[in-house]
């Protein structure tokens, strides 16, 4: 049975009708973190947030805990939120602190392998060293040596149950 006339064709998904397009690298580089990269996304595409939530079918809520960076961007996300706003931006600045984090990497195993390296070295003694150099043990702040008691009387509106006040 074939309708005439009143049905059309749907376009794709809202954003996923051009390709996203790569920022430039001076930009990249001046993004700071995955929210900062989200919100100039947006902003660069003169997006609502509503339309960026429909895009990726996540609340404006959502999205917006993620712009402000209350929220982590999550990966499976990435490649929607960068077909809704029309850029890479987020893609690339990811890629950038995966780079970067290798070398960081490779810089801590370097410092790691140093350290065995080189000479133990005796462990220091914990307390002060007075001019006799002995090593005290480090004194109570009020200047006894007793362990600090809990302040006596009532804790919070319902009591301490360890002092024997009970809620009435």
């Amino acid at each position: 049975m074939e309708t005439v006339g009143n049905q059309k064709s749907l376009p794709l998904a809202f954003g996923v009708h051009r390709a996203p397009k790569d920022a430039p690298p001076q930009i990249v580089r001046q993004i700071e973190s995955a929210a900062q990269a989200l919100s100039v996304m947006i902003r660069a595409g003169h997006h609502k947030l509503e339309y960026v939530a429909a895009c990726i079918g996540k609340s404006k809520s959502y999205v917006s805990r993620m712009q402000n960076g209350v929220r982590p961007i999550p990966e499976k996300l990435v490649g929607p939120l960068c077909a809704a706003t029309g850029s890479n931006l987020l893609r690339q600045f990811l890629s950038l602190q995966a780079a970067l984090d290798g070398i960081c990497e490779v810089e801590r195993l370097a410092d790691l392998m140093r350290s065995a390296n080189e000479e133990p070295r005796a462990a220091a003694a914990t307390g002060r060293v007075h001019p006799g150099h002995r090593v005290q043990p480090a004194h109570d702040a009020r200047g006894d040596r007793r362990a600090p008691v809990p302040m006596r009387g009532r804790a919070g509106q319902g009591g301490s149950p360890a002092h024997g006040y009970a809620a009435a």
